[in-house]
């Protein structure tokens, strides 16, 4: 079975959507803690360099497990439609 994660975060002034998908841990706390602050550092990035979107990587070490897993997602800036 594999999960996915998904929420938006704040960005530069921008609401910003992060997509991970297709990971074998499980959805916990820390890795939800993970996984956002890599979105906001990745999506940080990129939006100084003027993209609205791009790919999320995440290597990911469970302390519990100790084990590791590349996490891979997406994000965009979430614009509204006039």
């Amino acid at each position: 079975m594999t999960n996915q994660y998904q929420t938006t975060i704040e960005v530069c002034c921008h609401q910003v959507a992060i997509r991970y998908w297709d990971f074998k841990h499980e959805v916990t706390g820390h890795l939800i803690e993970v996984l956002e602050e890599e979105g906001r550092i990745r999506a940080k990035h990129m939006i100084c360099d003027d993209y609205w979107s791009g790919e999320l990587n995440c290597v990911y070490f469970d302390p519990e497990t100790e084990t590791d897993e590349e996490i891979r997602g997406w994000w965009e800036i979430i614009t509204e439609e006039v």
